[in-house]
């Protein structure tokens, strides 16, 4: 079994999940969610809850499951390893690490957040599966599913400030992007569709509407509620091109969306201060990053 330590927000837990199924497939067992995560709150953390299940994915909860004491008692081991019965997998780095792809053992636990699409591209077919939306949604939802579907060239352009300006440590290790690198990403995608809309996701859209101009089509998405999260990532997965923040959370919201021609523009600089993280493995190869 594969044990995937659920942590963070929803962009954070979908790139969890997405290496846990990975090595279920690889090693032909099942996929367990370890919670424990979710029932504290951290100073250094922004509060977060799970939000994985609204997807049609297949796992058991550790919670409920009396593996919860065997994974407990990997605390005695050194390394909390013990081949080939137990594999304990702490991300090292923030590039890809070839030894997660070799994990054989009956119970292989992942702590981390294994932010690349390479730990899971074997499996892309199966994550798609999984990673559709089984909930119910409001009108709200519904007005702006029906003018997205009817708009010829819809973009997603997601612009995150919210605990990137006012948390201490996320200000400093991601940062607000600034409007800069939305004023050069946009025209290029514009030019290129002259009938596009924009469709702009933002945890402060009040600001936004104050400080970014837009002389072409746009609508402000507005969702609100415990679930505007989901709601939004919904919605820019069925876009037709994307401008993404340093957020795993429009990582994603461009990931979903299953067209093969779409474009997807991503910051050249994912950190603001953490120059010993590699990012090179973060943006698949066909995204743009500028």
């Amino acid at each position: 079994m594969v044990i995937a330590r659920i942590s963070g927000g929803l962009g954070n837990q979908l790139f969890q999940y997405a290496l846990g199924r990975s090595l279920a497939l690889r090693n032909n067992t099942s996929l367990y969610f370890d919670l424990s995560y979710y029932k504290f709150e951290y100073e250094t953390d922004t509060p977060r809850k799970f939000k994985l299940y609204p997807f049609s994915i297949d796992y058991t909860l550790l919670d409920t499951s009396p593996y919860l004491y065997l994974s407990k008692a990997t605390k005695l081991l050194p390394n909390r390893t013990f081949r080939p019965i137990f594999e304990f997998l702490l991300e090292e780095q923030f590039h890809v690490e070839p030894r997660v792809f070799d994990a054989k053992a009956r119970f292989i636990i992942l702590d981390g957040c294994w932010q690349s699409e390479s730990y899971f591209g074997d499996c892309t077919e199966m994550i798609r599966k999984e990673l559709t939306f089984n909930r119910q949604t409001g009108e709200t939802f519904a007005a702006y599913k029906t003018e997205i579907e009817q708009t010829d060239v819809p973009i997603s352009v997601h612009i995150r400030r919210g605990d990137y300006v006012t948390h201490p440590e996320f200000s400093q290790s991601f940062g607000f992007l600034g409007l800069d690198y939305y004023q050069k990403a946009i025209p290029q995608l514009t030019n290129r569709f002259p009938n596009a809309k924009l469709f702009i996701f933002s945890d402060d859209p009040d600001w936004v509407k104050q400080n970014l101009a837009l002389a072409m089509p746009h609508e402000f998405v507005a969702n609100a509620g415990p679930d505007a999260d989901l709601d939004d990532l919904q919605l820019m997965g069925l876009c037709h091109h994307h401008i993404i923040a340093n957020s795993s959370f429009s990582w994603w919201g461009a990931w979903l969306n299953p067209r093969k021609d779409k474009v997807v523009i991503a910051p050249g600089q994912w950190f603001k201060n953490k120059p010993t993280w590699n990012t090179k493995d973060l943006i698949p190869a066909n995204w743009l990053r500028i």
